[in-house]
């Protein structure tokens, strides 16, 4: 996707990662949680606060499934709610160990397919919902992990800005410029036309919370907004990014 250079106040365009850094990126993905799950079949049936309607055992379905499904290419009505709840119905019987085994022996594939010429932005999209998913079963088990940048939040969050920038430039209303260690600064939307132009700095971590649909509308206009918090808070709603009504505290 075509990038913009670097405007006066230092923002570019968002970018979304080759193919070849989303392909390890799934891969320290699978290896984090199945490092963390392996072996603790009892966490299964515990509750996904992020998630309220799955457990781990049925977050663990929708991975394995979901990488199953793209390698076999079965993706009509991918990422629905329908498409990961036949996921779940198919998987959700079995062990942790054996969903990890299932998801595992579908990562190399999968990875390969992505390096063969995958979409960035496809490829960017499935590593945000991998990173997401990762983060709702350690909020559920009480294990945070590390929450600093790295190639998982870079490829993750270079698809969320630039699905925000799309969103913000349809609405021709709002634009915002938002700065994380791994992505920089990066100017969503135009800010020539929009009305509403707030700024802010996150973490890696909660901007992927935050502008992933974990965090309600009052969480978003309590952030540290540069200046009066925009109101209300921008959001690209879609099918797939809603902020939840109740708070979410990890």
């Amino acid at each position: 996707m075509p990038t913009e250079p670097d405007n006066a106040q230092g923002a570019r365009a968002p970018r979304l990662s080759p193919v070849s850094d989303a392909a390890e990126a799934y891969r320290l993905v699978y290896h984090r949680v199945a490092t963390l799950l392996r072996g603790r079949d009892e966490v299964g049936e515990v509750v996904v606060p992020a998630c309220p309607a799955w457990t781990i055992r049925d977050t663990l379905a929708h991975l394995a499934g979901a990488a199953q499904d793209v390698v076999s290419g079965d993706l009509a009505g991918v990422g629905s709610e329908s498409w990961t709840r036949t996921q779940i119905n198919r998987l959700g019987h079995k062990s942790v160990d054996e969903l990890l085994d299932l998801w595992g022996g579908s990562v190399g594939l999968l990875a390969a397919q992505m390096t063969q010429g995958a979409p960035e932005l496809a490829a960017g999209q499935l590593i945000f919902d991998v990173l997401t998913h990762e983060h709702d079963i350690r909020g559920a088990v009480g294990e945070p992990g590390d929450r600093t940048a790295d190639l998982t939040y870079q490829v993750a969050l270079g698809f969320l800005t630039t699905m925000y920038d799309l969103a913000f430039r349809g609405s021709h209303r709002v634009a915002m410029r938002l700065t994380t260690p791994s992505i920089g600064t990066v100017q969503l939307g135009d800010p020539d036309t929009a009305t509403d132009q707030p700024v802010i700095s996150l973490s890696d971590f909660d901007a992927l919370r935050a502008f992933g649909g974990r965090r309600s509308e009052r969480q978003l206009s309590a952030l540290p907004w540069q200046g009066t918090p925009p109101d209300p808070p921008p959001v690209a709603r879609n099918h797939a990014i809603r902020p939840p009504r109740h708070d979410l505290v990890e």
